[in-house]
């Protein structure tokens, strides 16, 4: 007969394996007050009338309570249905001085003893909490980073830590791309000699390999999200690209960050998927921020319209984190441009009957974008630039010859640094920063995070 079957015939029956209950420690009108009543109390050994000693442990978050004929508590007992059922019942100073109202808790039942500890959800929060202040405060703040690509956001955010007057190093990267990642790591300086290469998709690798951080950030893969991504492949996000949330899940469970920044494209806000994973971050102890980024945040050329999502664990959270208007000129394209470019300048008929056709079909959204250099904007540049596609921008000359922006004029009109495509092949150089952001985004999110946090936490 199981343990659990004798447990409804008489008081007494044992378990020897681990129970355990998830609950929280509540405020009542005569104190602070935890709960234990029913089964896994009897399974347990604690039946009506046994006595049992408690010690409470204010430093470890414990509280523990182990039968002993002289002990000087006693379960009591009350009814339901007919049913006799023991209860614990704790509640004033004593259980105070280890929670606070509201806290949750963890309760483990073996045969003569129970023990009430934080939530390992709660614990984890305490950690990373105290972690990232104490780090602040004169430790170095540890980034890492996923979907890393050529590690321009890694990078831009690695800076903005440093001008806050932080020192900072890069923990770990991940990236299933050999080309990029390595590209980061020949031109990204906050990536070093002790930073970790995880090589592979996120979901595919081991969680515990995910180790602990102090700020992570990510870009799930955008294809799946944007309008264009789901016309070419006919997916939704979810079936495009949908297991790599679980990755990010894994990752931020065991790396455990005070900090999460993510960046994707303006559709990712509302879907499934970031609707998912900011509720779940909310439920574990975070403060979520959102907020539609573009040129005007920025003065950068490019317009290049992101979303962006912060969370910062909830006890070192800013009340606001909002990044406003920028008042900044933003210089004219022609000022960017490499006084000798190694790009060949064409006709691109193929490109023009397109334009006609497109026009003639009504397709607005389709018009090409060709820029005499005296313009201060221009639309989003792609992974597929390199491809010369319809609708990114082209620079035309007096003769009405164009031609493609340079890697390094991309990098320009993109506000980013050209040393991070340094030794890069023109089409690698277009891919990463196609994909990549406008840096001044998360550089001066990051900034705005810090100052909100008051120079550190």
């Amino acid at each position: 007969m199981c343990c659990r079957h004798r447990a409804r015939c008489v008081w007494g029956c044992s378990v020897s394996h681990l129970q355990t209950t998830y609950t929280a420690a509540k405020q009542t009108s005569r104190g602070l007050r935890i709960w234990i009543e029913g089964q896994k109390l009897a399974l347990a050994g604690f039946t009506p009338a046994a006595r049992y000693q408690a010690v409470y442990d204010a430093v470890d978050k414990r509280i523990t309570l182990t039968l002993d004929a002289n002990g000087g508590r006693k379960v009591t007992e009350s009814k339901r249905g007919g049913v006799a059922r023991p209860i614990i019942d704790l509640q004033g100073a004593m259980p105070a001085s280890v929670f606070d109202a509201g806290t949750r808790i963890r309760v483990t039942f073996t045969h003569g003893l129970i023990e009430i500890s934080q939530h390992h959800e709660s614990s984890s929060q305490t950690e990373r909490e105290a972690r990232f202040n104490a780090r602040s405060s004169g430790g170095t703040i540890v980034e890492c980073s996923m979907f890393t690509g050529g590690a321009i956001s890694t990078d831009a955010i690695s800076n903005a830590i440093a001008a806050a007057g932080h020192n900072t190093r890069i923990g770990w990267v991940c990236e299933m791309e050999s080309k990029y990642i390595e590209s980061a790591g020949q031109n990204c300086a906050a990536i070093d000699d002790s930073t970790t290469f995880l090589v592979g998709k996120a979901e595919e690798i081991e969680a515990q390999l995910y180790t602990q951080c102090d700020i992570l950030s990510f870009s799930m893969p955008c294809a799946g999200f944007s309008k264009a991504g789901r016309v070419k492949h006919g997916q939704t996000p979810e079936q495009h690209s949908g297991t790599a949330l679980f990755g990010v899940i894994n990752a931020i469970k065991n790396a455990n960050p005070a900090v999460l920044i993510s960046e994707n494209v303006t559709e990712a806000m509302d879907s499934p998927m970031y609707t998912l994973l900011t509720a779940e971050l909310r439920r574990t102890g975070y403060r979520v921020f959102e907020q539609i980024l573009d040129q005007r945040h920025t003065g950068t050329v490019e317009n290049r319209r992101r979303y962006w999502m912060v969370a910062v664990s909830e006890g070192i959270a800013p009340e606001q984190l909002e990044l406003l208007p920028v008042d900044i000129e933003r210089p004219s394209i022609d000022s960017l441009l490499e006084s000798d470019p190694c790009e060949p300048w064409c006709v691109n008929e193929g490109l023009k009957d397109k334009a006609v056709r497109d026009a003639a079909a009504g397709k607005g959204f389709a018009k090409r974008q060709l820029l005499t250099g005296s313009e201060n904007r221009c639309g989003t540049i792609g992974r597929f630039y390199s491809k010369k596609r319809s609708t990114e921008p082209f620079i035309v000359n007096s003769d009405g010859l164009e031609r493609l922006l340079t890697p390094v004029e991309h990098c320009r009109v993109k506000s980013v640094p050209e040393h991070l495509i340094g030794g890069l092949g023109k089409c690698v150089a277009h891919e990463i920063l196609g994909q990549s952001v406008d840096y001044r985004q998360p550089f001066n999110l990051t900034a705005a995070l810090f100052a909100a946090l008051g120079g550190a936490a």
